[in-house]
């Protein structure tokens, strides 16, 4: 599933680092109401909706991420440049 940059500060968790949250979608669309998150834009972010929507959007719940660095073998060099 795909997840999505905030663009909005989550207050909520705030204790954790914003660098490692989050929107994923529920599945659900539909007019955001106050205070729920939602993904929009050209480039598809999360938003926390300051009011309630009258549009619908996608809807959105946060994450917690964990970033994992991940080194592949691509080819065996035989040669050794001397």
């Amino acid at each position: 599933m795909k997840l999505y940059p905030l663009r909005d500060f989550c207050k909520e968790a705030y204790q954790y680092n914003q660098a490692y949250l989050r929107a994923r979608p529920t599945g659900e669309f539909r007019a955001p109401k106050k205070g729920e998150w939602y993904l929009s834009g050209a480039i598809v972010e999360g938003y926390q909706a300051k009011g309630d929507f009258t549009g619908d959007y996608h809807i959105a719940e946060i994450v917690l991420i964990e970033k994992r660095t991940v080194e592949t073998v691509v080819e065996v060099i035989k040669e050794i440049i001397k």
